[in-house]
């Protein structure tokens, strides 16, 4: 699940994704996406009746160009941004992540790609001894697993030191 947006809060978000220039509607949706780093991108079925409700508040000013429509951002839309500006710095809070080198992106990518495959061998292993009715295969899997999330358990906690 994504982050909850609380009721009104996209069109702050909306007049945010503006605060840096005029964008038409599907370019605002992939600034918020890129911005919560992929865990928030608003649907166009939200995006397009917020922008013309803004621009009926005199928050937004739109401008045909060519066959899309680009949003800028008015004064009176500054001012009810700058007037929660606490709102939307709550929102984009949940998207503080610590900085990983790239070399340790690669590392988690390559053991969720681990975990997927360690996975599969489990379960296809389990199927076979479940279907022999291998009490003792079973168990050692069990055992084995448990020993890992031990271990696991004490290289995490003795980095948190």
């Amino acid at each position: 699940r994504g982050p909850r947006v609380r009721r009104g809060e996209t069109r702050y978000l909306l007049l945010d994704a503006l605060r840096d220039g005029p964008k038409h509607g599907y370019e605002m949706i992939k600034s918020l996406e890129e911005k919560s780093s992929g865990q928030y991108a608003p649907s166009p079925g939200s995006v397009y009746p917020t922008l013309q409700y803004l621009e009926e508040l005199g928050f937004v000013r739109a401008e045909q160009q060519a066959e899309r429509r680009t949003y800028h951002i008015t004064p009176s839309g500054r001012a009810e941004l700058d007037a929660h500006a606490d709102d939307v710095a709550h929102f984009w809070e949940q998207f503080i992540q610590p900085v990983v080198s790239r070399a340790g992106q690669a590392e988690v990518r390559f053991l969720q790609d681990e975990l997927e495959h360690l996975n599969r061998t489990v379960w296809s292993g389990l199927r076979f001894a479940m279907d022999q009715d291998d009490k003792e295969a079973i168990r050692r899997v069990r055992q084995a697993i448990e020993r890992c999330q031990n271990d696991i358990r004490n290289i995490i906690g003795g980095s948190a030191e």
